[in-house]
């Protein structure tokens, strides 16, 4: 099995120790079981950036000044 070294804050290190010998068990298996929990929450598929990746920036406005010239900018965030 793959060795994982996860840094954590204190706190969560002092937490951790203290649920895995509430439940008896290793602070490996208890964060194997919580790991497995939250991917199996989390779909496996790609995100809408990751989707769209190969469109993003396909448009071309013909202005090569667009996202810095500042009379491009005028009133751009503004109601």
């Amino acid at each position: 099995m793959p060795v994982l070294t996860v840094k954590v804050p204190q706190e969560t290190a002092a937490r951790l120790e203290r649920m895995a010998a509430r439940r008896r068990m290793t602070k490996s298996a208890f964060l194997r079981e919580a790991l497995e929990k939250k991917l199996a929450l989390t779909p496996d598929e790609p995100s809408l950036h990751d989707a769209m990746g190969p469109t993003l920036g396909g448009v071309d406005s013909g202005r090569r000044d667009l996202g810095h010239n500042p009379k491009h900018l005028a009133g751009f965030g503004r109601r």
